[in-house]
């Protein structure tokens, strides 16, 4: 009971007092903005979520969740690798990048399941409609197609194909599992981060997917592609450090996703400055950390959880992943029995709050009126732990009712992005570890204070 409670303490330490990082002003590293989708800045400010009725939050987790499951158990054959679908919609935050000379302003989702960097171009076959401006290959003197003998189209191995004997330029094809699909060619152009040191921006030029031939199934968000920072030799957390332009890290914050004006931001090197407390990391397809157990409330004993459900089996099935890309967190079915039982439980005896007939995992109410002093629920990982509060535990689904912010799926765990917001989750894929520091507010100004 000590060790939970030294935890417990720590974690809460770090939660009121989180360190400001100081900087050089020579950093080597590149880092933008995160911004909310319902930002004031952002271009889907006054969109509004399709239809109430479909739960796509919960739809793109199970989607999610069903892919990289047969992608870990490699059940897949290679041609039939689809990205998992990344289905926007209101809990989600956007990175705001700029590609081509002159540069174009561009929106993507944040994706550490996947790895291809890939973004709509003009002029294209067929391209959805986006919000913002589409970029134009033809327009952009930096502009330029891969070989497909270049090393980052082979390492797409089936996606990635010879145009023809001609030309040889290397061609992509994605598609989602959503219906959604893009296919191009795979290129190099000069994309611009924006340094909160110096207010300059920093240009590097990477590999992208150039998208022709286009279609998004949705018809509410549509962003204008995916960022894909993956493990994989195509990602950009791979490609920057193997053009020397940033070390081998990477680090992103989510702000809290309930309100628009949240901040959020993405930094790749030296900029990353990995502080906090650290968990050891095991980098193979995904992102695999190291879960131990799962607790409600403080001086709570950890839940009756048998630890073998958080573990990676021999065969390489299993474990717990951290992704950027799924919106609510995904437990094993016997873990999430356990998780659920003890939230209704003390949603019930404390607070008189019952599930709906309708849908047991969503209850009457609404989080900030009616849960206040809800017990936080502790994520205990080797070394360190994530301490979620009632707005990463629960998500307001209706005006007058919410949900259960985690799901089942069989045979793998997956750690939301709904439990990662108001933490810094830093990437050190040369030693293989996860920093995780505590930053309620998620601003750059604060991230990267002298």
């Amino acid at each position: 009971m000590s060790s939970v409670n030294n935890l417990l303490l720590i974690i809460c330490l770090t939660f009121i007092f989180s360190p400001c990082i100081s900087a050089a002003s020579d950093s080597k590293g590149f880092s933008t903005n995160l911004i909310h989708i319902h930002s004031p800045s952002s271009p889907y400010k006054n969109v509004k979520a399709e239809s109430l009725a479909e739960d796509t939050a919960l739809k793109s987790t199970l989607s999610r969740h069903a892919y990289m499951r047969a992608r870990q158990q490699k059940a897949l054959q290679p041609a039939d690798f689809v990205p998992p679908p990344l289905i926007p919609q209101e809990i989600m935050f956007l990175a705001n990048l700029s590609i081509g000379n002159p540069p174009t302003n561009v929106y993507v989702i944040l994706d550490t399941g996947s790895d291809l960097f890939w973004i709509q171009c003009e002029p294209c076959d067929v391209c959805y409609k986006q919000k913002d401006p589409i970029y134009d290959r033809t327009k952009s003197d930096s502009y330029t197609e891969m070989a497909c003998d270049a090393s980052l189209c082979l390492s797409l191995g089936s996606d990635a194909q010879c145009s023809d004997p001609a030309q040889r330029f290397c061609v992509y094809k994605y598609s989602y599992a959503d219906g959604t699909r893009t296919s191009g060619l795979l290129s190099y152009d000069d994309v611009a981060f924006t340094s909160h040191y110096s207010n300059e921006d920093k240009t590097a030029q990477v590999g992208f997917g150039c998208g022709l031939q286009n279609l998004n199934t949705l018809t509410g968000f549509r962003d204008g592609g995916v960022l894909g920072l993956g493990p994989g030799q195509v990602s950009l957390a791979s490609q920057l450090p193997a053009i020397g332009k940033v070390s081998k890290s990477f680090a992103y914050c989510f702000g809290n996703f309930s309100d628009p004006n949240a901040g959020g931001f993405l930094v790749f090197g030296d900029d990353t400055y990995l502080k906090g407390d650290i968990t050891p990391m095991v980098i193979d397809e995904f992102y695999y950390i190291n879960l131990l157990g799962i607790g409600l409330g403080f001086g709570e004993p950890r839940l009756d959880i048998n630890s073998s459900s958080f573990e990676r089996k021999p065969d390489g099935s299993g474990g717990v992943v951290i992704d950027s890309g799924t919106t609510l967190s995904a437990f094993v079915p016997e873990v999430y029995e356990v998780v659920r039982n003890a939230v209704v439980d003390k949603l019930q005896k404390g607070y008189n709050i019952r599930p709906l007939r309708s849908n047991p995992d969503c209850f009457r109410g609404k989080i900030g009126r009616d849960l206040k002093f809800f017990p936080s629920m502790v994520l205990y990982l080797e070394s360190t732990g994530i301490l979620n509060d009632k707005w990463s535990i629960f998500r307001q689904r209706y005006r007058n009712a919410f949900c259960l912010g985690f799901t089942s799926g069989d045979g793998l765990n997956i750690i939301g992005n709904l439990a990662q917001q108001s933490y810094k989750f830093g990437f050190n894929l040369e030693q293989s570890t996860l920093s995780i520091e505590s930053m309620p507010n998620c601003r750059p100004s604060s991230a990267f204070s002298n």
